[in-house]
C-alpha cells in the first residue's frame, strides 16, 4: 500500500507544463476588483462570432427545399453542384458557430460572477442548461438540413424526395420550434442576470424579456424568426462594450 502511495505521490507531484491556453483562461479567473473589464472582450467577441457565424451557414442553408417543393424542384436542387456546395458550406460552418457559442455562454456566466453582485445559482444553472441544448438542437437541425446534400455529394446517393423533404422539415421544426424556446430560456435567464449584475440597463433587460417571450410563445416559421436570438446577442456584446467603456 505504501508503495502505492509512493507511485502516486511521485506521479502528482511531476511540475506542470505552461500552456498558454490554460494561462490565459487562469488570468480571466482572477478574482482580483474590475477583473470582469478583463472578461468583457473575450466575451463579446465570442458572442458576435456566433451571430456572424450562425447568421452566414443559415444563410446559406435557407435555400433547402421543404415539403412543399415539388420532385422536379429537389431532383434539381441537389444535382446543381454549385447549390450542394453551398449547402456543405453552411454544413462546416455552423460547428463553429455553436462552439463560439459554447464559450460565450460559459464566459458570460463567469462575467456575471466577476462583477462582484451576487447572482443567483439556479438561474445560472438554468441558463448554461439552456444554451447546452440549444447547440445541441442547432446542430440536429443542421444535420438533418444537410444529410441529403452529404449523402449525394460524398456518397454518391440518388436523392429520395420524399426524404429530401422530409428531413429538412423536421430539422426546421427542432430549430425554430424547440431550439427557439431554448433560446427564449437564455435570453429570459441572461436578462434577469445581466441587470442584478449591472452588465445591462434596465431598458435592455425588459427588451430581452419582449424578445424572450417572442422566441417562447411565437408559432411561425418564418425564417427571420430565427435571427431574433443571433440579433439580441449582438445587441447583448454592444452593450457590455459600452459598460465597460464607461468603467473605465
Amino acid at each position: 500500500m505504501s508503495n502505492l502511495n509512493d507511485r502516486l505521490e511521485g506521479h502528482l507531484g511531476h511540475p506542470a507544463t505552461a500552456d498558454w491556453f490554460n494561462d490565459w483562461g487562469v488570468r480571466l479567473e482572477s478574482t482580483e476588483p474590475g477583473a470582469w473589464r478583463a472578461l468583457v472582450t473575450p466575451t463579446a467577441i465570442a458572442g458576435i462570432i456566433f451571430a456572424v457565424l450562425y447568421t452566414l451557414s443559415y444563410w446559406l442553408l435557407a435555400n433547402t427545399p421543404l415539403g412543399g417543393a415539388t420532385d422536379a424542384e429537389i431532383l434539381a436542387y441537389y444535382a446543381d453542384g454549385q447549390q450542394r456546395t453551398l449547402t456543405l458550406a453552411g454544413m462546416y460552418i455552423m460547428p463553429f458557430a455553436g462552439i463560439s457559442f459554447l464559450y460565450f455562454m460559459v464566459l458570460l456566466r463567469l462575467l456575471g460572477r466577476k462583477t462582484g453582485h451576487t447572482i443567483s445559482r439556479m438561474l445560472a444553472n438554468v441558463q448554461l442548461a439552456a444554451g447546452t441544448i440549444f447547440i445541441a438542437m442547432l446542430f440536429v437541425a443542421t444535420a438533418g438540413l444537410t444529410a441529403n446534400a452529404a449523402s449525394a455529394q460524398f456518397g454518391g446517393m440518388a436523392t429520395d424526395p420524399l426524404l429530401a423533404r422530409l428531413l429538412p422539415s423536421f430539422s426546421v421544426t427542432v430549430l425554430l420550434m424547440f431550439g427557439m424556446r431554448m433560446a427564449s430560456m437564455f435570453v429570459f435567464t441572461g436578462s434577469s442576470i445581466g441587470r442584478g449584475a449591472g452588465l445591462i440597463p434596465n431598458w435592455f433587460g425588459y427588451l430581452g424579456y419582449i424578445v424572450g417571450v417572442l422566441l417562447l410563445l411565437s408559432g411561425t416559421f418564418s425564417p427571420l424568426f430565427a435571427m431574433l436570438f443571433p440579433a439580441w446577442v449582438v445587441l447583448l456584446c454592444i452593450i457590455m462594450f459600452w459598460k465597460k467603456g464607461q468603467a473605465d
